[in-house]
């Protein structure tokens, strides 16, 4: 398991309580890689966290298909760890929660 390099992020709604968040990882990703967010840096409460996508390029620039990362949030740390990559691959994340703390019942 090795540490990924974040290329860039894009916070798409930066003013509202809805917050939608892209990320690029270089293209060094492999299978079993975390990825670590912490989610009061993009304005998401620790339980507000409401959706994780996840693609993969194939084939850096052409090739892209869905990605089944698994996630676990800890004391609002979201932690991303890659399944579908397997040597070197492009990885795109997207998350998308809420600035409060939401209601789940």
């Amino acid at each position: 398991m090795g540490a990924l390099t974040k290329l860039d992020s894009w916070d798409e709604i930066p003013a509202l309580s809805l917050k939608r968040v892209m990320f690029t990882l270089a293209n060094t990703a492999d299978a079993g890689d975390t990825f670590e967010i912490t989610l009061a840096d993009y304005g998401i409460s620790a339980t507000g966290l409401l959706a994780v996508s996840g693609w993969v390029h194939t084939t850096d620039g052409s090739i892209v298909v869905t990605a089944a990362n698994t996630t676990a949030v800890s004391s609002g740390v979201l932690t991303v760890t890659l399944v579908t990559a397997t040597t070197d691959e492009f990885n795109v994340i997207e998350i998308i929660g809420r600035a409060d703390a939401g209601e789940f019942a």
